[in-house]
């Protein structure tokens, strides 16, 4: 049996929804940086198909101990199949010698029973769901009580992680809006599992505090001036190029490729894109460089609900209040702890 050998860099960005994560894989020009492989699914979300099949199934808005045995196994043959996949992703990039940038969103990975606790406020009893690992993970496979996703900590600890966040008060509502494009959402839809799983930052508050408490000193260390698990702001990635410049190099870019303008997408390409990731990717596809005033500098909450009112009516706009409050501490927490850049620059 072969011992595992971590590969010498595997950069995993995690984040929630509408944090600005596809500008950020632009900016970096990752598919023009040598020796790096970005994930299959605009960059990553090897476990998107967990949440596709919950929605299939409608899960979501169920506790694990009421599915059914059947939905159990197509549940627990999903996140396999969703490992296998990254897995694959990470033995191909060890063949090339090439390090991997891979995007997830943290609730992807959370586990059922913990996706149960913060859905229906039930603790289940419920036996950790088992991923088949190949032999050379035998030493990693154990799940500490602290870990909330379906991954055990060794594998977790391969990782070098970075946490992109964005002000509730902004990720919320685009949230929100591009639910009504594709999911045809209603002002009940926002509560529930779309505001839990979706409207939070409470999986990325978990997972940053699981690395920042299990990663050793050294595995945590960058350069003696920053540490992993790394977190970066959306409000940097869109004004403060010095925060951008300094991330692509702690992840060993070449940053002459870094670039902050470009060409619109042709329609002949946006035509093959489909309807999800087409609308998703919606303002990033018309833009010719960052665009400036999607910022939280001055931002009023009570302002913003104001908006949302006019906008989408009392009834969602009351739900995306009491959602961006709720997650208002741990955004500052993790704020406070955001990458800074070396040398001011000029916000753009």
């Amino acid at each position: 049996m072969g011992t595992y050998q971590p590969q010498a860099r595997q950069y995993w960005l995690l984040t929630y929804p509408r944090t600005s994560s596809n500008l950020l894989v632009k900016i970096l020009g990752l598919e023009e940086q040598p020796n790096i492989m970005q994930g299959h699914v605009q960059g990553g979300y090897f476990f998107l198909p967990v949440i596709q099949l919950m929605i299939e199934l409608n899960l979501r808005g169920r506790g694990v101990h009421e599915w059914t045995e059947d939905e159990r196994k197509q549940m627990k043959e999903c996140y396999q199949s969703c490992f296998n996949t990254l897995h694959q992703h990470l033995e191909d990039a060890k063949k090339k010698g090439c390090s991997v940038f891979v995007k997830e969103h943290c609730h992807f990975m959370a586990h059922p029973a913990s996706m149960t606790k913060e859905l229906n406020g039930l603790i289940v009893h419920e036996e950790p769901w088992t991923i088949e690992f190949p032999e050379i993970y035998s030493q990693l496979t154990t799940r500490s009580i602290q870990n909330e996703t379906v991954l055990p900590d060794g594998f977790l600890r391969q990782w070098l992680p970075t946490f992109l966040i964005r002000h509730p008060a902004l990720a919320f509502p685009s949230r929100y809006r591009a639910s009504l494009d594709l999911d045809n959402a209603d002002g009940d839809s926002i509560g529930g599992d779309q505001g839990t799983l979706g409207m939070t930052l409470h999986w990325t508050r978990l997972l940053y505090e699981w690395y920042s408490h299990n990663l050793t000193a050294e595995e945590a260390f960058i350069d003696g001036d920053a540490t992993w698990p790394l977190v970066l702001d959306g409000d940097d990635v869109m004004a403060n190029q010095g925060v951008v410049l300094r991330f692509g190099e702690i992840l060993q870019l070449d940053t002459t490729k870094m670039r902050f303008s470009w060409k619109p997408v042709p329609e002949e390409q946006r035509a093959k894109l489909e309807m999800r990731p087409k609308r998703m990717l919606s303002t990033l596809l018309d833009s010719e460089g960052i665009i400036k005033g999607k910022t939280a500098e001055n931002l009023d909450i009570d302002v913003e609900v104001k908006k949302w009112h006019n906008e989408f009516g009392g009834k969602v706009a009351v739900r995306l209040e009491e959602l961006v409050r709720a997650a208002m501490p741990d955004y500052e927490f993790l704020k406070l702890r955001k990458l800074k850049a070396k040398i001011s620059l000029p916000a753009v």
